[in-house]
């Protein structure tokens, strides 16, 4: 395990690289986690590929966007094609959890020519939002801007009280939520500081509708794999019901664990990914 850090723009990228290979696995991250996701599968495994686990802009420790820009899930896309700039390579493999799997699948729609393979864990698709609502969604993104924007950064006299936050809103059990929240959090001599952009949770001022979401799956030209968890989230497994036609290639395989599965049961998904791989011919 080896940090490393790329430009994405004017924002500096960090994460952790695992393993040595020629074949090359970007991960991505869900929403409000960071590059830690992945330290279950990855840091007690002998690796037949070179790993690189990113944290997004606003998460972890990369740099947050600028004061004057939000986070629009279309700008992850560009991130992507920035790392594997800076890295310098052809074609990788693309391991992405919730809404890091949406951004490797839309990666891959838009730019085929530079992946070989797409797993989603507990993720499929594009959150989408029916076109006549697209005026209450701006609205809503707008206004939900102002409430953000005015409240001070919240202190904790302690990680754990972090933990424990986390703890209610997830399904991990503390000592995974530790290893993952550690990484976005911050000791201050006033107490503890999320590392997280807070403009992370204003909402989304533009998404896909349904039709759009499908115009952009249909144009996936490579493998795709998505893992469930067998206690996942219902909503990907109604994604899957509504979109799995308009896959050209895809597998589904299902785990233990929640959401967050491949925290819960990494070597079983890591296997699944592997064999993913090289049943594919792709390395």
């Amino acid at each position: 395990m080896h940090p490393f850090s790329v430009q994405s723009g004017a924002l500096t990228l960090h994460g952790l690289t695992f393993g040595q290979g020629k074949e090359v696995v970007i991960a991505l991250h869900g929403w409000l986690d960071n590059c830690h996701s992945f330290l279950p599968m990855l840091e007690h495994n002998t690796l037949t590929a070179t790993w690189y686990c990113v944290d997004f802009p606003g998460h972890g420790l990369s740099d947050w966007r600028g004061s004057d820009a939000h986070y629009y899930f279309i700008d992850y896309i560009d991130d992507i094609y920035n790392l594997i700039e800076q890295l310098g390579v052809n074609k990788v493999h693309l391991v992405g959890h919730s809404m890091g799997a949406m951004a490797a699948g839309l990666f891959a729609s838009c730019f085929p020519d530079k992946v070989n393979t797409v797993t989603m864990i507990e993720g499929l698709g594009v959150v989408t939002t029916p076109s006549k609502k697209v005026v209450e969604q701006l609205r809503n993104a707008i206004l939900n801007r102002r409430r953000v924007n005015k409240k001070a950064p919240r202190q904790y006299e302690s990680k754990q009280i972090i933990h424990q936050a986390r703890a209610v809103q997830s399904d991990l059990p503390l000592d995974l939520i530790a290893l993952l929240m550690d990484r976005n959090i911050r000791e201050t001599e006033q107490g503890w500081l999320l590392r997280t952009d807070p403009k992370l949770k204003n909402h989304s001022g533009f998404r896909f509708d349904e039709q759009q979401c499908i115009a952009v799956i249909s144009e996936i030209n490579v493998p795709c794999q998505l893992i469930l968890g067998s206690e996942g989230y219902q909503f990907i497994s109604d994604n899957l019901n509504k979109y799995a036609n308009y896959y050209k290639s895809l597998i589904v395989n299902e785990v233990e664990g929640g959401h967050h599965c491949h925290m819960q049961s990494p070597e079983q998904c890591l296997q699944q990914i592997h064999a993913f791989m090289l049943q594919t011919g792709a390395c």
